[in-house]
């Protein structure tokens, strides 16, 4: 097992040290979530719609099983956090909203969306390295100190 490979089959290849919790479950889906990121960032426009639609995704069941977490843990911040995420999916479908618009009618109100995505793709790096290192940081903290332990969830079928 390499420094970058965790139990359970779980990678967190390519997450940042500075990113890094120290939780496995946790570290792997940071590190697809900056996958898919990094996808978005560098699809083309035919490809950026997918590649948003994958990034909103996997986000939503990231931030899910969070709030799962902090639910179970009875985590004291998890409503600002909880909050925080829904801000960010928020703002995430109403931009991804007016992408199809766009694609629907390229002249039409919604034209220039596609930047507006590829500009919010562009913000969220510096937003999730914020995150992680406030409310992910003290929400594994938490979950340490207090003896929580995540597996990996079976794959569905």
């Amino acid at each position: 097992m390499t420094s970058n490979d965790s139990p359970q089959g779980l990678s967190s290849e390519g997450l940042p040290d500075e990113l890094r919790l120290g939780e496995p479950v946790t570290d792997a889906t940071h590190a697809e979530f900056l996958q898919l990121l990094d996808a978005m960032v560098k699809a083309d426009d035919a490809g950026f719609p997918a590649a948003f639609d994958e990034w909103i995704e996997h986000t939503r069941h990231h931030f899910a099983q969070e709030e799962q977490w902090m639910e179970a843990m009875q985590f004291g911040p998890r409503f600002c956090h909880t909050n925080e995420h829904q801000g960010v999916l928020s703002v995430a479908k109403a931009v991804r909203d007016k992408i199809a618009e766009e694609q629907a009618e390229p002249a039409g109100p919604a034209k220039g969306a596609l930047s507006l995505g590829r500009r919010l793709a562009g913000e969220l790096s510096a937003w999730f390295d914020n995150h992680v290192k406030s409310m992910d940081t003290m929400m594994v903290e938490h979950m340490k100190a207090n003896g929580f332990t995540l597996i990996e969830a079976p794959a569905e079928a």
